[in-house]
């Protein structure tokens, strides 16, 4: 599937990163102004609102004008995780389960490096090693700015985040497996678009 993707970015598939989107919209919008609502008391919603949101509408915004093939695998990079993190908090996962934050940690990484090394890697002439390389780094640099997003909303006085040093330091290594799998995955199942 993720070749088809890569290669041919048609209406059904952008249709449903729409569907998507307006379900990621709603949820955030829910846990911002009904916090007792499901799983969002003490989540932050309201601070992970446009901070969830924006980059979701990157892809969609920039690419509305051009010419070139829609970028569908940096789209889905930049809309799932934040989509599977809400659901997890409107679901209640992240206080049921112990450890589904570490997973949701891993599982995203894989999805943001794994969409964002693929576009990374359509374009001509790229060195397969750097592209692994390219691709792992920016889900280190992403993981970090997470811990240290996480770090500023808790200390803004969001209380219900459970974060400690050893989870920060679990989610680190887990984010950063995750990138530098998807980055791999990437690397090997996707082509560049030939040249000129």
């Amino acid at each position: 599937m993720l070749r088809v993707v890569v290669r041919h970015a048609d209406a059904v598939t952008i249709r449903r990163l729409v569907v998507l989107k307006v379900l990621l919209a709603g949820l955030l919008v829910t846990g911002a102004l009904l916090p007792h609502v499901g799983g969002f008391a003490g989540k932050g919603m309201a601070f992970r609102l446009p901070l969830f949101l924006a980059p979701s509408l990157v892809v969609p915004v920039v690419w509305r004008h051009r010419r070139a093939e829609y970028p569908v695998a940096l789209d889905a990079a930049l809309t799932l995780p934040f989509l599977f993190d809400t659901l997890g908090n409107a679901f209640g996962f992240f206080d049921r389960w112990e450890h589904f934050d570490g997973v949701l940690h891993f599982v995203n990484w894989v999805v943001l490096v794994l969409g964002i090394t693929v576009h990374l890697g359509r374009r001509p002439g790229r060195d397969p090693r750097l592209l692994f390389v390219a691709g792992a780094g920016i889900g280190v640099l992403t993981s970090i700015g997470w811990e240290l997003a996480e770090f500023g909303v808790m200390h803004l006085g969001v209380s219900n985040l459970h974060l400690t040093y050893a989870d920060t330091l679990a989610d680190l290594a887990l984010s950063t497996t995750g990138g530098a799998l998807g980055a791999r995955w990437a690397v090997a199942h996707v082509r560049p678009l030939p040249s000129g």
